[in-house]
């Protein structure tokens, strides 16, 4: 196996290149002198593993992630081993033994875990088809069912949680909870949940669009990792796109997909008039591609009888276009949805006999019912 290693000067580096060069399973291809030459490394496919300290400046979560996901073996050499797990390495190795990593099979990039809270996206494409209105909704539903319910807001072209809960906040949440992870502090992304309700807690969004970058991907795996060991149910807005990008470094999209290929459930958004379909029969043929064989539960949000189509004509016309019936209509309470915007409370707390707020409820029940949830969580790991 050709291996790289990046020691950063570590008192095992001369050692560990001698065993290497006496080993017939490992070949050293290259000594990494910084995290940015090893990922370097990572593009050109020179190597399948590499080995590294934890304490390598610059090694973070993120460089981990793209590493690990460029079919790179990530092992930590005679480094601190609750260090190298909170970077997301699984892998430990000690002098003498390090042909392990040649040996053993591919490891996932988390630890499964006993308990773990199921995940909900709420997805919609584009043209504001009511995705944080809805996720908003089905959160607050769940938490007034008893569930322990984390809501965040994952939608990289600008938060509208926070916002619609008059969470006057300067930072964001949900940036401040991928820095701790990304430098290994992963445990206290729980630290930056808002208490909005009995039960229903927040990880705010981003105030401007430009922060995206801020948002790394393997931090933010990190994040919801520690937020499912944390809540009984986690529920994520998304963004709109599901194009794939270039490459985990600099796509804007990757916390969207993430989110969709780990959700138990995936609710999709629409809207009933003829540019909201248009919009939604394309869209629903995207996600099909982005996570295939997968259902969504598909929602028609803003229904009104101005429109002057019934429900089930606008059902037939999703089931011949693309094979899925939608799960709910919501009706458009302009009224009630008024009325929690400016004062900046739930629909349910606001205007609880709202047809939106009676239909919404009983979505929630069928999907926390179809997800099931951890009845005693245990005690969640530093």
């Amino acid at each position: 196996m050709d291996v790289v290693l990046a020691a950063g000067g570590a008192p095992w580096e001369a050692a560990a290149i001698r065993e290497i060069e006496g080993s017939t399973d490992l070949r050293l291809v290259r000594r990494c002198v910084d995290v940015a030459d090893l990922l370097a490394v990572a593009d050109t496919g020179l190597a399948a593993a590499a080995l590294v300290t934890a304490d390598l400046p610059g090694l973070d979560a993120d460089a981990v992630y793209r590493l690990e996901h460029a079919g790179i073996r990530v092992a930590a050499v005679d480094s601190d081993e609750a260090r190298s797990r909170a970077l997301g390495i699984e892998r430990m190795l000690r002098l003498g033994s390090l042909a392990v990593v040649a040996r053993e099979a591919p490891a996932p990039r988390h630890a499964p875990q006993d308990v773990r809270a199921p995940l909900i996206a709420v997805w919609g494409p584009a043209g504001a088809p009511g995705r944080s209105t809805v996720a908003l909704g089905l959160a607050s539903a769940a938490a007034a069912q008893g569930v322990d319910t984390a809501l965040v807001d994952a939608d990289t072209y600008g938060g509208s949680l926070g916002q619609m809960l008059s969470v006057l906040d300067d930072v964001s949440g949900l940036v401040a909870a991928c820095r701790a992870a990304n430098t290994g502090r992963a445990a206290e992304a729980a630290d930056h949940l808002l208490e909005i309700d009995d039960r229903l807690r927040l990880l705010t969004g981003l105030p401007r669009a430009d922060m995206w970058p801020q948002v790394r991907t393997g931090a933010f795996e990190l994040v919801l990792s520690r937020l499912r060991s944390v809540a009984e149910l986690l529920v994520v807005d998304c963004g709109f796109s599901l194009e794939p990008g270039t490459g985990p470094s600099a796509n804007r999209n990757q916390s969207t997909l993430q989110v969709l290929d780990q959700a138990d459930a995936i609710v999709a958004v629409g809207r009933p008039d003829p540019v909201g379909l248009a919009r939604l029969v394309r869209g629903l043929h995207d996600l099909a591609e982005v996570v295939p064989g997968r259902v969504p539960t598909l929602v028609v949000n803003m229904t009104r009888t101005s429109l002057g189509w019934r429900e089930r004509e606008v059902d037939a016309t999703l089931r011949r276009l693309t094979g899925v019936v939608p799960a709910a209509h919501l009706p458009f309470d302009q009224s009630g949805l008024d009325l929690a915007a400016v004062s900046g409370r739930t629909p349910r707390e606001v205007a609880p006999s709202s047809p939106f707020v009676t239909r919404i409820e009983v979505l929630a029940r069928t999907l926390v019912s179809q997800v099931g949830t951890p009845t005693v969580l245990s005690p969640a790991s530093p």
